[in-house]
């Protein structure tokens, strides 16, 4: 009996596969987004690397009772159609602008996780007056060693320091390889889901979405479509390319976004006894930190008991950092 309760409350809990509209940001080329809810504020969310609008399917219902919450998919991810250009940050901070443009009467709230969190604090850097606040999940830093080494050195030592970044610098070098090799190997019929490549070249199924959304999941990211999306979005990230790094910096300065109310939420790692990976962790931290400083009104708020999927692990932490956003604003 207690076997079935459990299959039951699954059943009733597992959110279903939403609907999606298509918004034209450009001639001939349109991105899906889902909305629910009327409230007076608008939510918008941007997924992280791999992900698309279906990554938020169990945050955006509990939103709707008091605002308007929407999740897009990135261009030749989810139902959106790809992109003639690479998939820079600022090509997809320039596609979401054509969405909010299209659709929204601004200003928005932005949430963003991971590579999406980099991606939405990079759109309030470039068109402020579009947003009135953010929440940004375990968010993508830029420029991550040129922030800390100094501090890295100071705290932990020189050759600490060192293996740290060398080890860094090696794992972003084979996963860019991955993701070519994905892109590559997916064209141009695919990947069968059941092999090896499938699994190195896809998210893994997240059971809090349900097997009604991991199924949609793994169809769209056997597609060619998906894995060259994906690839051309890692290999230009911030973790892909510096060579945007000398605009960064003059951008992400401290209180550049005024008084915009902003949370950034860090997921805590478990102490380690190896050095080079609480480094990595306290690194995290302290760049986390440093981007809440942003605005006037920045909070940082780590997170126990939860991977880096915050969103899924803890959505209850990740729906009242939202609520106290849409608070702040309601109070001026």
């Amino acid at each position: 009996m207690p076997f079935l309760l459990a299959a039951l409350a699954a059943a009733v809990t597992a959110p279903a596969l939403p609907a999606s509209t298509r918004v034209e940001v450009a001639p001939g080329r349109s991105l899906a987004m889902t909305c629910v809810g009327n409230g007076p504020q608008t939510v918008l969310f941007d997924a992280g690397g791999s992900d698309w609008s279906l990554v938020w399917a169990t945050i955006l219902p509990r939103l709707a009772d008091r605002a308007r919450a929407c999740a897009y998919d990135r261009a030749g991810l989810g139902k959106s159609d790809p992109a003639p250009v690479a998939r820079t940050p600022f090509a997809i901070v320039e596609d979401l602008h054509a969405l909010i443009k299209a659709r929204f009467t601004a200003p928005v709230v932005l949430v963003g996780h991971s590579l999406g969190g980099f991606n939405v604090k990079l759109y309030t850097a470039l068109y402020p007056k579009d947003v009135t606040g953010l929440v940004l999940v375990d968010p993508s830093e830029e420029r991550d060693w040129d922030r800390t080494r100094a501090w890295a050195i100071e705290k932990y030592g020189a050759n600490t320091a060192t293996k740290a970044e060398l080890s860094d610098r090696s794992f972003i070098a084979g996963l860019m390889e991955r993701y070519r090799r994905c892109a590559t190997i997916a064209q141009p019929n695919g990947l069968d889901p059941s092999s090896l490549d499938y699994r190195r070249c896809s998210d893994p199924p997240r059971p809090a979405l349900g097997d009604q959304i991991n199924t949609e999941r793994q169809k769209v990211q056997a597609t060619a479509g998906f894995q060259a999306a994906q690839a051309s979005e890692v290999l230009n990230s911030v973790y892909g390319s510096d060579e945007s790094d000398k605009a960064y910096a003059q951008l992400f300065r401290p209180g550049m976004f005024g008084s915009k109310p902003l949370v950034v939420l860090t997921h805590l790692e478990e102490p380690s006894t190896d050095p080079v990976d609480q480094l990595g962790a306290d690194q995290g931290l302290k760049l986390h930190e440093e981007t809440a400083r942003l605005s006037l009104r920045g909070r940082h708020l780590p997170v126990s008991s939860s991977g880096h999927y915050i969103q899924l692990d803890q959505p209850d932490v990740l729906l009242q950092a939202i609520d106290g956003v849409l608070e702040q604003l309601k109070k001026g």
